[in-house]
């Protein structure tokens, strides 16, 4: 049984034509609750695409996206949740599975592509996983500021590291006075 996506915004292929199609896909609240557990964030309370979308040779759909999100997130540095809203464009290709191939050397520049069967493409899902590689991994809250002594600077950490091997290092008399006090 195939996974169905938490908002899934399918159009039909033959339905954009030969002049394009514009098409904007939200989601409900219960869908947002959906992509926010999925994605493990605190909370989702807007999310929207608009699409213009081409269809090209063979099937090929070129989709520009408009994204749109407001959501909730914890900081990495005082693990409180806060307030932020996404807003980026992004440019994807469906490609028919039967025409779709996985290069072994990603070219980093040409656009990225989405593989599809049967008669339609899911903008809902296209927008989700363009969210999630753009949320930022390490979010920090506006005003959080990093703890003091929680970052040091190359040379403190040397320091410390040089310290901690001089305290290591064996000393062979401190062995030999050990031994003189266990036996006087």
């Amino acid at each position: 049984m195939l996974h169905k996506p938490e908002f899934s915004r399918p159009v039909a292929v033959r339905r954009i034509g030969a002049a394009g199609m514009d098409i904007t896909v939200e989601a409900t609240p219960e869908e947002c609750g959906q992509i926010a557990r999925r994605l493990g964030l605190p909370e989702i309370s807007m999310f929207r695409c608009k699409y213009t979308l081409s269809l090209g040779r063979r099937d090929i759909v070129s989709a520009h996206g408009a994204l749109a999100v407001r959501f909730v997130q914890t900081c990495v540095l005082t693990l409180e949740p806060f307030e932020d809203m996404l807003a980026g464009s992004f440019a994807v290709q469906f490609v028919p599975e039967e025409h779709f191939e996985e290069s072994a050397a990603p070219d980093l520049e040409a656009l990225d592509e989405i593989p599809y069967e049967g008669e339609s493409i899911d903008l809902g899902e296209a927008a989700v996983e363009q969210f999630a590689l753009d949320l930022e991994p390490y979010p920090h809250a506006p005003d959080a500021s990093v703890p003091a002594g929680l970052v040091i600077s190359e040379e403190e950490a040397e320091k410390l590291a040089e310290q901690a091997a001089a305290e290591k290092k064996v000393n062979p008399f401190a062995d030999l006075a050990r031994l003189r006090r266990k036996d006087g």
